[in-house]
């Protein structure tokens, strides 16, 4: 048995890990950029959109035609802005409730967006989790 378990056996065997876990990482980091790319683009295209209403309500309104549609249009577009930043936050914080109730505590986070961030994060830590939690944090 001895003859199976030998320093070159160990070091090949912490090489070919550390590998496993770089080429990993690399996915993950990978599959986090495209996430972020893609978002990005995302808010772009409504920022885009908002700004084209609030234009046109801009130019509307001194005619003194009512500009209504354009107005709406803006406001449904920040709603949907609004909407893609909580998940693309969430998304790359992977957020538990407990974190946007702490957020909400720490006055980052306005308690009537609450129910949008809940939306996109995972559910509460369990006891061991929360104790670990505040572990790390005293340290």
């Amino acid at each position: 048995m001895n003859q199976y378990i030998t320093t070159d056996m160990i070091k090949i065997t912490i090489s070919l890990l550390s590998l496993v876990i770089a080429f990993w990482q690399f996915l993950e980091k990978r599959k986090t950029k495209k996430l972020i790319a893609l978002e990005a683009i995302e808010l772009h295209q409504n920022i885009a959109l908002v700004l084209g209403a609030t234009q046109a309500a801009k130019s509307i309104i001194p005619t003194g035609a009512p500009g209504r549609f354009e107005i709406g249009r803006a406001e449904g577009m920040c709603n949907s802005i609004l909407l893609e930043s909580a998940k693309l936050y969430c998304n790359l914080k992977n957020t538990k409730i407990d974190d946007i109730d702490d957020l909400i505590a720490n006055g980052q986070l306005d308690l009537n967006y609450r129910p949008i961030y809940i939306s996109f994060s995972d559910s509460k830590r369990g006891n061991l989790r929360m104790f670990f939690k505040r572990i790390y944090r005293l340290i």
